[in-house]
C-alpha cells in the first residue's frame, strides 16, 4: 500500500493505493472510504487513475510494472514539481471527453444527422433505380427534383433536362452533407440545417393535404430530425457554457 497527503481548497486528504488488480483497475482509499477505478492506459508511460477530490484534479500514476510512481495534482508530480507528460495529459483530456454524458449526447445527435443525409443519398439512388422503397429518414426535396427530371426526361427524351435536374438535386443533398462536416466544430451549421429541414417539413406537409396517411410516417420521421437537431443545438450551447465555467 503507498500513501499520500495531499491539501485541496486548505483541506488535507489522504490518498491510499491499495492493489491493482488483473483486471487493470485499482482499490483507492480517499479518506479511509475504499472504492475501485478504471486506469486510462497510456503507451510507454504506465497507468493513469483520475481521482475526484472537489475541485482538483488528483491522478495516481503507475509505472510500466504496475507499481505506484507518482501523485500528480493539478497537472503537477508533487514528488518532483515537474509537469505531467504530454502523451498523459492528452490521454486524460480524451478520457473525460469520452466519459462526459455531454459529449456522448453531442456523439449521438451528430450520428442521427449522419444517418440522415446518407439516406438522402440513398433516396437518390433507389429513385434512379425506379426502386419501390424509399427511405423516410431524410430529406424530400432533393428526391422530388430528382422525380422531377426524371419525369421531364420521360416525357421530352432531354438528356440535358435530365442531367441538369439530377445535378441539382444531388447538389440540393450535399447542402446537409457539408453542414454535417461543418457541425463538427461550430454549432451555425446545425442552426442552418435545422431552418432547411424546416421548409422540408413545410413542403412535405403541403404534399400531404390531399393524402395525409401516405405521408404519415415521412411527417414523423421529419419531426423527429427537427427535434434531434433542437436537441443538438441544446447540447452544444451546455457544452460552451460548460467550457467557459471550466476555464474560469
Amino acid at each position: 500500500m503507498h500513501t499520500w497527503d495531499v491539501l485541496v481548497n486548505g483541506v488535507r486528504h489522504e490518498i491510499s493505493f491499495e492493489r491493482c488488480r488483473f483486471s487493470g483497475k485499482a482499490d483507492i482509499r480517499i479518506d479511509g472510504n475504499l472504492s475501485t477505478y478504471s486506469p486510462v492506459v497510456v503507451k510507454n508511460v504506465g497507468m493513469l487513475y483520475p481521482l475526484e477530490i472537489e475541485n482538483s484534479e488528483v491522478v495516481i500514476k503507475l509505472d510500466l510494472q504496475n507499481k505506484p510512481a507518482g501523485l500528480i495534482q493539478d497537472g503537477i508530480y508533487l514528488e518532483t514539481g515537474l509537469p505531467i507528460e504530454e502523451a498523459a495529459a492528452l490521454a486524460l483530456r480524451s478520457s473525460a471527453q469520452i466519459g462526459n454524458p455531454l459529449m456522448q449526447k453531442d456523439k449521438a445527435g451528430m450520428g442521427s444527422f449522419l444517418a440522415f443525409v446518407v439516406l438522402t443519398y440513398v433516396n437518390l439512388v433507389l429513385i434512379l433505380l425506379n426502386a419501390p422503397l424509399s427511405f423516410p429518414f431524410s430529406a424530400i426535396v432533393p428526391p422530388i427534383i430528382a422525380e422531377l427530371a426524371l419525369f421531364g426526361y420521360a416525357e421530352t427524351a432531354s438528356m440535358p433536362i435530365l442531367l441538369i435536374g439530377l445535378v441539382i438535386a444531388v447538389i440540393a443533398a450535399s447542402v446537409y452533407l457539408v453542414l454535417y462536416l461543418l457541425a463538427r466544430r461550430s454549432t451555425w451549421p446545425i442552426v442552418v440545417a435545422l431552418i432547411f429541414m424546416a421548409i422540408d417539413t413545410l413542403i412535405i406537409l403541403f404534399l400531404s393535404i390531399d393524402d395525409f396517411a401516405s405521408y404519415i410516417i415521412d411527417i414523423a420521421f421529419h419531426a423527429w430530425v427537427l427535434w434531434s437537431l433542437a436537441r443538438l443545438i441544446s447540447i452544444r450551447r451546455k457544452k460552451a457554457t460548460a467550457d467557459d465555467v471550466s476555464s474560469v
